[in-house]
């Protein structure tokens, strides 16, 4: 019994994500970069607090449900209203020209991201807070590196679990839960046409266990990520966005995200995004005000999981607090 409950939450730890990966996977990750690089934080004129859902194999038994919240703002910025992008002389829909645009002011990010993951019987909760330091190194590019450090909670709920024998032993004593540390650092280079970042997440190993195995499925393994992305303005009104996100952990094959968005008028978005051997998706959103936008996904899998999924849903909400600039759509993260 204790080595088919081990192989249980060993796959419940796998459900929600790629190839095995531990971590939450996103279809809208372009919306949140901050998500998988601390570095991102302080990275807008304005404060962002964006939190999210996503459903993912509805119609599935115990399939994944993931929810987030992250905040993020700078510090030490005080001309940021006037040299963000924003600022630059722009056009009615307030894109702007690039002889106008003002050297970045180095600066301080701070933030932090609480995330909480069901899947099946297992329950995993993180809260990280982040720093991060912004540096101009030219007129037009900006270097931002980035730490972030906090605890990771799992907890399977074994009273839920449906066995042939009640009585095990094993079973005495309620839930198992183990607690971990998390660290991750992040670069993040970016300028008004393209951004890249390298990052790595649950970068320390723990050898405290949620049940006893030598299984490696069942430690805390450090996550990569290497992400990138364009913006080419095609017209006054309209912004085509490719990005890329490779993620990739110790003991797996590394997965690719690809991503294509385009952005008209600041208001409206929609775009197409597939993920290497496991699914395809349609998204849109848009930006009500200087204050609110809101973005949708659909998720179709392309692995085994199509013959008995309805597909994910997922859902991204923002806030633009403090936004002096009345930025509209984001400048640095698009």
């Amino acid at each position: 019994m204790k080595r088919i409950l081990t192989i249980v939450v060993a796959l419940v730890a796998a459900a929600g994500t790629t190839l095995a990966q531990q971590r939450p996977q996103y279809t809208q990750y372009a919306l949140n970069n901050f998500l998988t690089n601390p570095a991102v934080g302080g990275i807008e004129s304005y404060a962002d607090l964006r939190t999210s859902y996503r459903g993912q194999w509805a119609g599935v038994e115990g399939a994944p449900e993931t929810f987030y919240v992250t905040f993020h703002g700078s510090i030490g910025n005080p001309d940021n209203a006037k040299t963000s992008p924003k600022s630059r002389k722009s056009n009615k829909y307030g894109f702007s020209s690039r002889n106008s645009y003002k050297k970045a002011v180095p600066h301080h990010g701070v933030g932090a991201v609480v995330q909480v993951d069901q899947a099946g019987l297992l329950k995993t909760s993180t809260f990280n807070a982040t720093y991060a330091y912004h540096q101009p190194l030219t007129r037009y590019i900006t270097l931002s590196s980035g730490l972030a450090g906090g605890l990771t909670q799992y907890n399977v709920d074994v009273n839920r679990a449906q066995v042939l024998d009640p009585s095990d032993p094993y079973l005495v004593g309620g839930n198992l839960s183990a607690t971990k540390v998390d660290v991750g650092v992040g670069l993040w280079l970016y300028s008004p046409d393209f951004y890249v970042g390298l990052s790595g997440m649950q970068l320390l190993k723990s050898k405290q266990e949620i049940v006893a195995s030598d299984d490696p499925a069942m430690n805390l393994e450090p996550h990569f990520y290497g992400t990138a992305g364009l913006r080419f303005q095609t017209s006054p009104d309209l912004a085509v966005v490719p990005s890329i996100m490779v993620k990739a952990t110790g003991n797996t094959t590394p997965a690719i995200d690809l991503n294509l968005r385009a952005l008209y008028a600041q208001y409206v978005w929609g775009g197409v995004s597939y993920r290497h051997n496991d699914a395809w998706a349609v998204m849109a959103g848009v930006n009500l005000n200087h204050l609110f936008d809101v973005g949708y996904s659909y998720e179709v899998a392309t692995s085994s999981m199509s013959r008995v999924s309805a597909g994910s849903h997922e859902v991204v909400v923002g806030f633009k607090l403090n936004n002096a600039a009345k930025v509209l759509c984001p400048q640095w993260v698009w």
